[in-house]
């Protein structure tokens, strides 16, 4: 067929038969070798065992984002994707082959399984359900049938109530995941989760602890079936449906198989079920899984692997040409292949696709794996830049320009779908840094690139072991009749206080733990928290019960307003208040703690969401009504945006509007609490203490802002105050003032003092006085900024006070006549008589003086 090599080996069985046993062996028989793994972390695994046995110099790894190539290297440990070709070695070994009929890699396993071999030995590990294939296409070669170690029996359904430790959780997607592992910790005291997506060290890490008996359960998803042997009794499916990348499709019998052979290890028998939510299997399935008996493969993907890269149409014509046997279908539209055809149209990379270097160059761009998965343009215009800054830096990356990139991911504080991001992000740039001739320094590259995923994979295991790992699990009880425990007790200070020792103290529902002064004794601790689990659900149900008054946002001139705003019950802080949809509609959410579930955290937030908002409406009533459709649009719009701006709002949209107003819109207006001022739309029932200081916190909420100082409040019912404190305007308008020079009135105070001043304006130019600055409590310098701000002018008389006018066209002129008065009062110090028209501003002036 393709080739009559007699030196080609299978070894094929299910899981548990010692395949990569015997073929780890079988290559260091061998002076060199290649072994060609379908996970990094399996070519990981058995590179460092290699080097246990070989030493660092005479082995080497390759992997897309790894490499250690010693120049002494005899033996090669790779993924399938990334073995070198051009390496000739004495034997070779392919793992898993039957990947060959996977729909996204199969025809990497196809081209590896046609074209690479070992001078005197090539051996392929696999499934029994690629033998037809593989005897097809080399009638010569050598099938040596492995049996399965130990037996695999099915159970029936069951609960994860019911699930004994040692087990093993499989779903299929990651937000199932964490909910089971999150069922789990509250039930069985946590568990270990497993995803493909994990970078290999945190995923080592989470097996470790599922190794070292930290946990007794495992979550994961298919990632399990492919070579990670661990001590597993059973395996659980919570689902038989998978994404595969295309569409959701039931597990084959051969991949259910896959992954319940890992239950059982050696010679130690494993098990596998269903929970009761899968519904029926067919026997026949389970047959099979218990047999290891499944159809055969029937055919295999394929796609020429010879590209020509004279051009961008021979590429693709290489890509298209079609197998030569009916065993293979053609591998169309594979995801480098689509990148490749969407880059070379391109406008601005189309100028540089005329040499064959750079249709390579693009060709191995867009084999730059998508590690985030976003599977949009943001990953295509990722591939353009990295390719156009090539070309223009001499094929070459710019170091600052890398540098740029990689060190925004050096930060390593996040939750776990943010660091989950970053491992995503770094494992790009890992792969990047490992292709030699892409940097001028690739081992620094690697090595930072490397630090930095090891990092953020330390980090996102101790997420994840926080998340789903409760330290006072059923585990930590072996010492339970050892151990004398007297009584928890809980002191006035609400400390946690055993046979003396303090071990934290209870705020709100949670416990902060005094970690130097635990005892040695695990179930001392764990007998700890969980006295205070059933204290703390009952601190729950007394909330639940308690009245809403001992619900409020604390001591307001005690907030710290650099951090998040809290809500109290009592003194004790038990939620958080973020933003929502309208700056009246915040959100609130209950503190996290290990000791509440999902249920109670829910009922807490529920309980303090609806006393904010009763809180909201009580205080700020009616701007969250709805508004009556019966009234003009006008109305609606003005009654709207005063509700949308916490009671103010300007008239200036407004003003061709007031001047037509009836009496009946003004009482529709005045029914919702809005009076019409010269400059405002206000609401005088929100411009009281409390609803002041409400809502202040309800912008601070939704505009996200924080400050460090106090912040500016008016203080015992003050209609003005100074403020250092720089805030945007819409701080102020938010709480019914206006801050000038640091000087803050109320708005409403502020269109007394405006009618005030229209009314003398009337009888022209006008002194300041007490009746303008007492009702707003300012100085005469004040008072001049206020009156600015109305559009008015002054002009300093010589006893030191000012005098007013409105500003109008002829402002120069007037502002002149003013001067030249007070200039002639200066130089004779009498009173100058101006004699003007009785009726002019100058006429009005002269009474005055």
């Amino acid at each position: 067929m393709f080739n009559e090599d007699e030196n080609l080996l299978a070894i094929l069985g299910p899981t548990n038969t010692g395949k990569t046993y015997i073929a780890f062996e079988k290559l260091l028989n061998y002076s060199s070798g290649i072994f060609g793994f379908p996970l990094r972390l399996l070519a990981r695994e058995n590179y460092d065992k290699a080097v246990k046995l070989l030493g660092l110099q005479n082995v080497a790894l390759i992997t897309g984002e790894e490499k250690i190539l010693p120049k002494e290297s005899k033996y090669f440990f790779c993924t399938v994707e990334s073995i070198p070709t051009n390496k000739v070695v004495d034997c070779v070994i392919i793992d898993e082959i039957q990947l060959a009929a996977d729909y996204e890699r199969g025809h990497i396993f196809t081209d590896r399984l046609l074209n690479l071999r070992g001078t005197y030995e090539t051996i392929f590990l696999g499934s029994m359900t690629i033998s037809d294939v593989l005897k097809k296409l080399f009638p010569k070669i050598n099938i040596q049938q492995q049996n399965r170690f130990s037996n695999l029996s099915y159970l029936p359904k069951q609960n994860f109530s019911k699930l004994k430790p040692r087990s093993a959780i499989i779903a299929f997607n990651i937000n199932k995941v964490y909910e089971i592992a999150e069922n789990l910790r509250i039930h069985k005291g946590g568990a270990a989760v497993v995803l493909g997506s994990l970078s290999p060290r945190t995923r080592n890490a989470q097996v470790e602890m599922y190794e070292n008996n930290k946990v007794d359960y495992l979550v994961a998803t298919d990632a399990i079936g492919m070579g990670l042997n661990l001590n597993i009794n059973h395996v659980s499916f919570s689902t038989l449906e998978k994404f595969d990348g295309r569409y959701n499709r039931n597990l084959l019998p051969n991949e259910i198989g896959q992954i319940a052979g890992r239950a059982g290890r050696y010679k130690k028998d494993g098990t596998f079920s269903f929970i009761k939510e899968v519904g029926s299997v067919d026997p026949m399935i389970i047959q099979s899984v218990e047999n290891h008996k499944f159809e055969q493969i029937q055919k295999i993907y394929w796609r020429n692997s010879d590209v020509n890269f004279t051009s961008v149409k021979s590429v693709i014509s290489s890509l298209k040409q079609f197998p030569i046997t009916n065993l293979f279908i053609h591998k169309k539209n594979a995801i480098d292949e689509i990148n490749f055809k969407t880059l070379a149209d391109d406008k601005d990379i189309k100028y540089y696709l005329t040499s064959p270097v750079n249709i390579k160059l693009l060709w191995q761009i867009s084999q730059v794996p998508d590690f985030e998965k976003i599977f949009n343009d943001n990953y295509i215009n990722f591939l353009k830049n990295l390719f156009l800054i090539l070309l223009k830096n001499n094929y070459k990356i710019p170091e600052d320009w890398l540098n740029n990139k990689i060190s925004k991911l050096e930060n390593f504080i996040g939750g776990i779908p943010e660091l989950s991001i970053k491992i995503s992000q770094i494992r790009t740039w890992t792969y990047i840094s490992n292709h030699h001739k892409w940097l001028d320094n690739p081992i620094y590259w690697q090595e930072k690139t490397q630090k930095i995923e090891n990092n953020l994979s330390d980090n996102l295991h101790k997420g994840l072991t926080n998340k789903f790992v409760d330290s006072s699990s059923r585990y930590f009880l072996d010492s339970y009749d050892k151990e004398n425990i007297e009584k928890i007790e809980i002191n006035s200070n609400n400390e946690v206080i055993l046979d003396g020792i303090k071990y934290g103290f209870i705020h709100g529902f949670d416990i902060k733990l005094n970690k130097n002064s635990f005892s040695h004794s695990l179930f001392s601790f764990t007998h700890v928290k969980k006295f205070i689990r059933n204290m703390i659900e009952e601190k729950v149900s007394n909330f639940i019960n308690a009245p809403e008054e001992s619900i409020s946002f604390g001591d307001i001139s005690k907030i710290q307003f650099d951090k998040d705003i809290k809500l109290y019950w009592g003194d004790e802080a038990v939620g958080i208040v973020t933003k929502g949809s309208k700056i009246y509609s915040p959100l609130v959410e209950s503190y996290n703690s290990e000791f509440l579930s999902s249920e109670k955290k829910l009922l807490i937030s529920a309980k303090l969401q609806n006393w904010l908002d009763k809180e909201i409406s009580s205080l700020l009533s009616p701007i969250k009504d709805k508004i009556d459709e019966d009234i003009s649009s006008k109305i609606r719009a003005i009654t709207f945006n005063c509700f949308e701006n916490l009671g103010l709002f300007p008239v200036e949209d407004f003003k061709e509007y007031l001047k037509d107003m009836t009496s009946d819109d003004k009482s529709k207006l005045s029914k919702f609490g809005i009076r019409i001022g010269a400059r405002y739309f206000f609401m005088p029932k929100l411009l009281k203490k409390k609803q002041i200081e409400l809502k202040a916190l309800l912008w601070l909420i939704y505009n996200e802002f924080k400050i460090k100082e106090n912040l500016p409040l008016p203080k015992d019912g003050r209609v003005s105050f100074t403020s250092p404190i720089k805030m945007p305007e819409s701080y102020w308008q938010s709480i019914g003032y206006k801050c000038i020079n640091k000087f803050a009135f109320r708005l409403d105070v502020f269109e007394k003092i405006f009618f005030i001043a229209r009314k003398k304006i009337k009888y022209g130019p006008f002194l300041e006085s007490s009746e303008l600055m007492n009702p707003i409590g300012c100085n005469s310098d004040q008072l001049k900024d206020i009156l600015l701000f109305c559009d008015y002018e002054c002009v300093s008389l010589s006893d030191t006070k000012k005098i007013y006018f409105f500003k109008t066209v002829k402002k120069n002129s007037n502002v002149r006549n003013i001067k030249k008065i007070k200039n002639n009062m200066k130089k004779t110090k009498k009173k100058t008589i101006v004699k003007s028209d009785p009726n002019s501003p100058f006429a009005v002036l002269e009474k005055l003086l």
